[in-house]
């Protein structure tokens, strides 16, 4: 039997066979939930690391004090992943329905967390990285801030980690939508666009 590590890994290289051969798979909504979990510790504990190097927020959109934002990121981040994830499944599935009735809920479900944790790898390197390193104070988290958002070679960095982010989010996201519903090219790429922005929408809202 095909352990988690067996799709997870080879999906970052060859995704659309990596996903056929997930959907085979009968563990295949255990092996979605180990791959959103890696994706919701990683975030957990970049919010923790900068609890810890005393990072600030871009503006919060929910009333809570910048200076108090992450104490409640920490524990706002895995909750709204799981209801971003489940919330761009529905949107897509639904609107799958106006055109085919092939596919399934589940096993968009399953290609979609995949595809969140693969395609988020794209900026939780860096986001690991340097706000472990202001937790230890071996950066000066605030300044580091700063720095990402004047003109320099760090906010150009960003900018480029964004678009692979975006990018990636999209690919991936149509693939799966083109495995399970069987649409033309176009209209998957139009679809895994529309699921994207409603999970990263959802997710700014609450993470900043």
């Amino acid at each position: 039997m095909a352990s988690f590590n067996q799709y997870y890994w080879p999906a970052f290289i060859k995704p659309a066979s990596t996903y056929k051969a997930l959907l085979t798979s009968q563990d295949k909504l255990r092996f979605a939930i180990y791959a959103m979990i890696i994706n919701m510790v990683a975030y957990t504990l970049v919010y923790l690391f900068l609890i810890y190097g005393d990072g600030r927020p871009y503006k919060p959109w929910l009333n809570i004090p910048e200076e108090l934002y992450y104490r409640y990121n920490v524990f706002l981040t895995a909750p709204t992943m799981f209801v971003g994830w489940l919330a761009a499944t529905a949107l897509i599935h639904l609107l799958t329905r106006a055109f085919t009735t092939t596919g399934t809920f589940d096993d968009l479900l399953i290609l979609l967390a995949f595809s969140i944790s693969i395609a988020s790898w794209s900026t939780s390197v860096h986001d690991l990285i340097t706000s472990c390193l202001g937790a230890f104070h071996i950066i000066d988290q605030q300044h580091y801030e700063l720095l990402l958002n004047t003109p320099t070679i760090w906010r150009n960095i960003l900018w480029l980690l964004f678009g692979l982010y975006f990018l990636w989010f999209i690919a991936l996201f149509s693939i799966g939508v083109y495995l399970v519903y069987k649409p033309t090219k176009l209209v998957a790429i139009l679809l895994g666009t529309a699921g994207f922005i409603l999970y990263q929408v959802f997710f700014l809202i609450f993470n900043r």
